[in-house]
């Protein structure tokens, strides 16, 4: 059963540090003044797992 959780655990931190990145990448965009379609794209990324991050832990 602990290994279960820590399996559990060492995903979800795989997860928030995937989320992490993308939120990093799309800041770099804007701060980068990037073309609004690439930041749009990188937007629409990280809402897509944002989503499915919550929806697995919900």
């Amino acid at each position: 059963m602990d290994q279960a959780k820590e399996l559990r655990r060492y995903f979800m931190n795989d997860k928030r540090q995937h989320i992490s990145m993308l939120q990093n990448h799309v800041r770099q965009l804007i701060i980068q003044k990037k073309d609004r379609v690439e930041i749009d794209r990188g937007l629409s990324v990280l809402e897509e797992a944002l989503i499915a991050f919550e929806s697995e832990n919900n």
